[in-house]
C-alpha cells in the first residue's frame, strides 16, 4: 500500500477514534518504525491535527478554521500527564497558562 494510502485510512481512522496507539498502528497498517515516523510527522507536524501524548499515542486535534487546517490553538506537540494544561485558546494566553483547571 502506498504512503498516501495508509495516511488517509489513518487520518479517517484517528478522526473517528481520536486517539491510537503507535503500537496498533504499526500492527494494523504493517508499519515499519521509519514509515511510522512518516505518518507521525505528518500528521503532528506538517499537517498539525495530532499531537503526541508520552511517545505512545496519537491523538485527535482536529482542523480548524485556521491557515492550513490550522485552529490557531497553542500547544505543544508533546503532551504528557502534566502538560495537558497547555492546550488553550490564543486569546487565554494573556491569563495565568500556568494554572490548573
Amino acid at each position: 500500500m502506498a504512503f498516501d494510502e495508509i495516511l488517509a485510512q489513518v487520518l479517517a481512522l484517528l478522526q473517528r477514534e481520536q486517539r491510537l496507539s503507535y503500537r496498533a498502528l504499526q500492527r494494523r497498517f504493517a508499519l515499519e518504525e521509519a514509515d511510522l515516523d512518516a505518518l507521525k510527522d505528518e500528521l503532528i507536524y506538517a499537517k498539525r491535527l495530532a499531537v503526541d501524548e508520552d511517545d505512545r499515542v496519537l491523538v485527535w486535534v482536529g482542523a480548524g478554521s485556521g491557515p492550513h487546517g490550522f485552529s490557531g490553538c497553542l500547544f505543544s506537540h508533546r503532551l504528557d500527564g502534566r502538560d495537558r494544561h497547555r492546550l488553550h485558546s490564543p486569546r487565554d494566553s494573556h491569563h495565568d497558562v500556568g494554572r490548573h483547571s
